[in-house]
């Protein structure tokens, strides 16, 4: 049995305009991402809001790699361009922390042990951690 959402999908969602350089549209699918976490997180469904918010970190850190000419093929990548990251940012443990926070997001969209109130509070760490590699990086 295949059961398919009755849910409207919003509206309000950033257009995705593709550029031919691919780290600009991993930086779009970012905004488009973090953007669509609050809007899925409003409609009560928290786990999509919990893998929109981590494709948005994962999508942010894929547009620096491109451009840094870093690998970012898996998962292990994200570390690893973390922790080369962490070296340029004046807080390196808080960016740390506010990764890992955000990696939870995206075991959670698989196993569903966070509460509302946890993914929200994450969505909001991610959201500062996009602003932190916005501003700094």
């Amino acid at each position: 049995m295949c059961i398919i959402s009755k849910r409207p999908i919003a509206q309000k969602t950033i257009p995705m305009t593709y550029s031919s350089d691919p780290a600009d549209n991993h930086s779009q699918i970012s905004h488009r991402f973090i953007q669509q976490a609050d809007e899925e997180l409003a409609a009560s469904d928290h786990l999509q809001a919990s893998e929109k918010a981590w494709g948005a970190v994962a999508h942010y850190l894929k547009s620096i790699a491109t451009r840094r000419e870093w690998r970012h093929n898996g998962h292990r990548d994200f570390y690893t361009i973390i922790n080369r990251l962490a070296e340029e940012i004046a807080n390196p443990q808080e960016f740390a922390t506010l990764f890992e926070s955000a990696d939870t997001l995206h075991a959670n969209f698989y196993t569903d042990f966070l509460t509302v109130p946890e993914v929200q509070d994450r969505i909001e760490n991610a959201k500062r951690l996009l602003a932190i590699l916005e501003e700094h990086v």
